[in-house]
């Protein structure tokens, strides 16, 4: 299964509405030499970066089970929100 960046974008956006809610901008590349999605979320001056294992998000994309997509992404919203200002409304 090939995925494709606006397919994986709208995944992440239906799984974690949060970084829309607070304005958090996305980026999504796949990297060849990991074989895995790098997904970047920036607001301001800041960044985070994790990295999407290709088997999870095929996995995910083609409906069987995203728990390993969504933990991952989980656990990264909570860390790039968690103490700071980039996740709060109205910035």
């Amino acid at each position: 299964m090939h995925v494709n960046d606006q397919e994986l974008r709208q995944k992440v956006l239906a799984l974690f509405p949060e970084i829309e809610k607070y304005g958090l901008n996305m980026d999504l590349q796949f990297d060849q030499g990991q074989d895995s999605w790098l997904l970047t979320v920036q607001k301001g001056q800041q960044t985070l970066s994790t990295h999407l294992e290709e088997p999870d998000v095929e996995a995910c994309m083609s409906g069987k089970e995203c728990y390993h997509v969504a933990v991952q992404l989980g656990r990264f919203i909570r860390n790039y929100c968690q103490g700071g200002e980039a996740c709060t409304l109205g910035q």
